[in-house]
């Protein structure tokens, strides 16, 4: 039997009415006093995250002029988020999720302080820059439960589409703005200060998150050991066809995670358009992310969600070709925003259907281990830049469209459930 502990009152989500159009379940989200904050907290979080990909990446690429380096910074952090991604699903399922965030925001905060301090008394080095990035990741991956399923808790499992594409979308306007700003930052102050700008914006992020009032927990009437509890999530995905063809799908991530070590040897070496022009290349992609976000939102709860999957990889792997051998800013950029579209409206989709095929109790614990599915992302930033260095560029961004359209199409080929999907 499942009891539900509610430490504070909060404010419950509405719920939605058969036939509820995107627009209306979105501004019925908003008016929800945590959700809002929520939104808030998320946007910034990303905001602040995509200009430290930006400087971290070129500082990578600074100190070592490697394409595989840029890749480890990225991509080896990985290896520590996988771990702690599961006990922080855990600690999700027994703890209030706001809580766990506050804590997380904390500590993101404090590293972009010392990684600034690092440069800016000329103490940086490589080592330094992939433990940074490592540690930030780790904490990254232990909030990311709690975040995911705040965001259901808070909406509704009517609303989850709707909820996703929400955060989803002000993420994206993150992505927008974060690179361009951080490019432009990083070209007019250097480094360090950027560093400093981003810690500053971290702990506007904090505030957010402390005005959220939600400190739901749902949790079982006996209590358990951490790894029974580990366990019985690891039970349920291995029970359910359909969640573990979803996870399943999600290894395509890897390959996705390809091109992006690429991008700032695109900007420096390719099209010769410096700081600012890789920052407004990633700026590009979170265009196309909030338009992908918002288009998600207005439609509301589609039917046949395989469908917009199968579009979103087909807009993928077409933009990789393109993007491989394009030789012309504009061209390029216009790429990024067809592939970052497709980008989105896939990890919007895919994490709808998950959460939607979750029970509340278990929610945390499963959402941790889809979760490690999607840090094979930054793994694949490795990998690519790794095959970049021994190959050449455009082989390891067509990689990045193959691997990612075979899992899909399997997946599409093989579980009607996930075909017929609502």
């Amino acid at each position: 039997m499942i009891t539900e502990d509610e430490i504070e009152p909060i404010e419950a989500p509405e719920q939605t009415v058969g036939g509820e159009s995107g627009g209306s379940a979105a501004m019925g989200l908003l008016k929800i006093h945590d959700f809002r904050f929520a939104l808030i907290s998320s946007a910034i979080l990303i905001f602040g995250f995509e200009m430290r990909a930006v400087v971290q990446s070129w500082l990578a690429l600074e100190l070592t002029d490697s394409q595989a380096w840029v890749g480890a910074v990225n991509g080896l952090p990985a290896l520590g988020m996988i771990a702690l991604s599961l006990v922080g699903g855990l600690a999700a399922d027994r703890f209030p999720k706001r809580n766990i965030l506050v804590v997380v925001r904390l500590f993101l905060a404090s590293l972009m302080l010392v990684a600034g301090y690092l440069v800016a008394v000329d103490a940086m080095t490589i080592w330094y820059l992939l433990a940074l990035t490592m540690i930030s990741g780790g904490f990254a991956a232990f909030g990311m439960p709690a975040v995911q399923s705040l965001v259901v808790e808070l909406a509704g499992r009517d609303r989850v589409l709707t909820a996703s594409s929400l955060v989803q979308t002000v993420g994206g306007l993150g992505l927008i703005i974060g690179p361009a700003l951080g490019g432009f930052l990083l070209g007019l102050f250097g480094v360090s200060p950027v560093f400093f700008i981003i810690a500053a914006i971290q702990f506007v992020g904090l505030l957010a998150t402390l005005m959220i009032r939600s400190r739901k927990v749902h949790h079982a009437e006996k209590s358990s050991s951490a790894m029974s509890d580990i366990a019985e999530g690891l039970r349920f995905v291995r029970g359910n066809p359909l969640v573990r063809a979803l996870m399943l799908m999600n290894i395509l991530a890897m390959f996705a995670g390809f091109m992006f070590p690429l991008i700032p040897v695109y900007a420096r070496d390719v099209l010769v358009v410096g700081e600012t022009g890789y920052g407004m290349m990633m700026g590009a992609f979170g265009l196309g992310g909030v338009i992908g976000s918002v288009g998600l939102a207005l439609v509301g709860n589609v039917k046949k969600k395989s469908n917009l999957v199968m579009g979103s990889i087909g807009l993928w792997i077409v933009g990789t070709f393109v993007f491989a051998f394009s030789r012309d800013y504009y061209l390029s950029l216009a790429v990024l925003v067809v592939m970052g579209a497709g980008g989105i409206m896939y990890v919007t989709t895919i994490n709808a259907m998950v959460q939607m095929a979750i029970p509340d109790e278990l929610r945390g614990r499963v959402t941790s281990l889809f979760s490690i599915t999607m840090t094979l992302f930054p793994v694949g930033m490795f990998v690519g830049g790794v095959l970049a260095a021994a190959t050449t560029n455009e082989i390891s961004i067509m990689t990045s469209g193959v691997g990612v359209a075979l899992p899909v199409l399997l997946v599409y080929a093989f579980s009607r459930r996930f075909r017929e999907m609502a």
